[in-house]
């Protein structure tokens, strides 16, 4: 969106759909990063657990569209049941470490992923902003 070039009511439209949905997805997704550590990544656990299940069910759908959602409702929810799964089975010896380890680089692919949606959010509700002024 150029100061020099008109801009369409599509692209203005667009760029303020993908603002506002990138910044609320990367809040949500710090909002549930936060609660799955609660009770000693239990919640984490059982909600980790339902996305996998869920995700999982996506995977046969004839829709590719379904079968993509439901792939990162997997991985999403097997990220979110890291951490729980480390808490619960942190006394074994050789595997409590590896998913110690496992569950904080998965904290840390969360929030790196939620900072990112969220700059990606503000540039394009800046972009949706200038596209506005300049209608004017």
């Amino acid at each position: 969106m150029s100061d020099l070039e008109p801009v369409g009511n599509k692209d203005i439209s667009d760029a303020g759909v993908k603002g506002i949905g990138a910044t609320i997805g990367g809040v949500g997704l710090l909002i549930v990063q936060g609660v799955a550590g609660f009770l000693g990544g239990l919640v984490g656990l059982v909600v980790g657990g339902i996305a996998v299940v869920l995700g999982a069910g996506s995977l046969a759908s004839k829709s590719s569209t379904d079968r993509r959602g439901g792939a990162i409702a997997l991985a999403a929810g097997a990220v979110l049941a890291l951490p729980g799964l480390a808490h619960l089975l942190g006394g074994i010896p050789v595997v409590g470490p590896i998913l110690h380890f496992a569950g904080g680089l998965s904290a840390f692919v969360v929030g790196a992923g939620a900072l990112g949606l969220i700059g990606y959010g503000v540039v394009n509700l800046v972009k949706f902003i200038k596209g506005l002024r300049s209608r004017r």
